[in-house]
């Protein structure tokens, strides 16, 4: 019986997802692997955050994700939330990242995510997209800094600067009152219990920036 609702809200969520503009309830649960960063954004100052695989449930499904908003702090309890193309994602304060970011997020989640994947790589694919999304032009809207260690994101953007043909995941943003987040697309049973397999050592923290 377990095994049969996890399959129908798993197609649910299937359903909801492949439209790419719906309605979906979000739920952070907390972020694991993960290793902690200091961080300096244009909205947030200076504030040392986890970063890595951030779990979420999304209508219900254990879903594993990764912060495309180092601008905002997360909301604690179930969320309503809409799903989007990555491009549009994340809306403010400096608006959407656009194609040509999100098709990097895309290959970075591409070449490095793994469900298995240690603290340090889940912590560099983290700062990596962070990266992309962000400015290195202290006035801009989206300045964004990492101080200290990055766990290796700068090798992962080397990387996929040099490979602009690179192959890319379906993925889609979730957009709402916290932060946004890019999801994969459930494609099948394959997808759908690999989502499974990131929901581990979670924890709960109020007020978190990918928790913080």
């Amino acid at each position: 019986m377990k095994c049969l609702a996890a399959a129908a809200m798993g197609v649910s969520l299937l359903t909801v997802l492949s439209s790419k503009a719906n309605s979906v309830t979000v739920q952070e649960l907390g972020v694991s692997p993960c290793e902690i960063v200091n961080i300096t954004s244009s909205t947030l100052g200076t504030a040392n955050v986890y970063a890595g695989i951030n779990n979420l449930l999304v209508n219900g499904l254990a879903t594993p994700s990764f912060c495309i908003d180092p601008f905002h702090w997360s909301a604690s309890g179930s969320q309503a939330y809409n799903t989007e193309a990555l491009s549009l994602s994340p809306k403010n304060p400096g608006g959407p990242m656009g194609t040509g970011k999100a098709t990097e997020i895309e290959q970075l989640w591409a070449k490095y995510y793994s469900a298995s994947m240690s603290p340090q790589n889940a912590a560099g694919l983290q700062v990596a997209i962070w990266e992309v999304v962000g400015s290195t032009t202290p006035t801009d809207p989206n300045y964004f800094k990492v101080n200290g260690s990055d766990y290796g994101a700068s090798l992962m953007l080397t990387w996929v600067n040099n490979n602009p043909g690179a192959a890319t995941a379906n993925l889609l943003a979730v957009t709402g009152p916290g932060q946004d987040y890019v999801i994969p697309v459930p494609d099948g049973g394959t997808t759908l219990m690999l989502l499974g397999e990131a929901l581990c050592g979670l924890f709960i923290i109020r007020r978190k920036l990918c928790l913080s």
